[in-house]
């Protein structure tokens, strides 16, 4: 039997480096903002089902501005992610006010997931490839035992930089048969020529990464096992993150897979995007952005308006 996936979109970030609420950001030619294109792009693959990680407070304006012109076409809810929202018996720890990562995003949405699961990011142009791969991946019912069958869809990464500073990819080495071996959270990769560098040391000292290496934008496939172990590791990540006193830790979702690749729990399959990614990490990026999109308008991959 066929089960069809949700598509979950995380997008409760503070969006510190771009200086505001970029998930609104209106960047098509008809007022469409980036979550437009990935949700038509999901529509279009066979999704009916999208869940969108925000927080409580943003609820009004994520409704006014996408929530409602959506609802006819998919069925649209919310999950919230709040920095409060933790197991019995832990709390947040006083002066904590950056949110707990991507892990917690996808774990703020255990309620409403009862299918397997797609993740994106809500600033990321995905392109439609991604979607369609994605999705014929994850509808396929698993072989018996064969539930932590994972997927991933990977980039080029020079094809992911911004020009205006450095950004967060996730490294990726992969085998033969393009199954994930590791999975690296790089948070300061920049520009360099045609290949890029990285620093672990807030730029004291920079090392030479290669611009063809595959990275992952954070558009993963989940089987519906996937959220209890999310659980049963974020109370691990908490004792972590407690016991060193840290109040930025986060408990990101390439970490996680690397945990569970690294002690042999699961299998992740990779596919490689025909698509350019491109998106709104610092306030520079968005007229790319929106010359990019009205491009693709023009060469008819997308209508304007997108929702008629």
């Amino acid at each position: 039997m066929q089960e069809k996936p949700h598509l979950l979109i995380m997008a409760a970030g503070m969006a510190s480096r771009y200086g505001g609420v970029k998930q609104l950001e209106s960047v098509g030619p008809s007022g469409e903002i980036i979550m437009d294109y990935s949700i038509h792009a999901a529509v279009q693959a066979g999704y009916e089902d999208v869940i969108i990680v925000i927080k409580k407070d943003m609820e009004r304006d994520f409704e006014e501005i996408i929530g409602k012109r959506l609802r006819p076409y998919i069925n649209l809810r919310y999950a919230y992610q709040e920095l409060e929202d933790l197991p019995e018996g832990y709390s947040v720890p006083a002066e904590r006010v950056k949110p707990w990562g991507t892990g917690h995003a996808v774990l703020a949405a255990r309620e409403l997931v009862d299918a397997p699961l797609t993740v994106i990011n809500a600033d990321d142009y995905y392109g439609k490839d991604a979607f369609k791969q994605m999705y014929d991946f994850l509808s396929k019912k698993p072989a018996e035992g064969d539930q932590a069958r994972h997927a991933l869809c990977t980039w080029i990464l020079r094809n992911t930089l911004s020009p205006h500073g450095t950004v967060s990819r996730g490294v990726c080495e992969l085998d033969e048969q393009g199954r994930l071996l590791n999975i690296r959270e790089l948070k300061k990769i920049a520009m360099a020529d045609d290949d890029a560098v990285y620093t672990l040391d807030d730029g004291k000292t920079w090392h030479p990464l290669s611009g063809d290496v595959p990275v992952s934008m954070n558009f993963f496939g989940f089987s519906r096992s996937f959220m209890q172990l999310l659980a049963d590791r974020f109370t691990d990540f908490l004792d972590e993150t407690i016991e060193s006193g840290s109040l930025v830790s986060e408990y990101l979702l390439p970490e996680i897979l690397g945990h569970e690749l690294k002690e042999e729990k699961c299998e992740i399959h990779t596919s490689m995007s025909s698509e350019r990614w491109f998106g709104v990490t610092y306030q520079e990026d968005k007229p790319f952005v929106e010359a990019s999109l009205q491009n693709l308008v023009n060469t008819g991959v997308f209508p304007t308006p997108l929702w008629k």
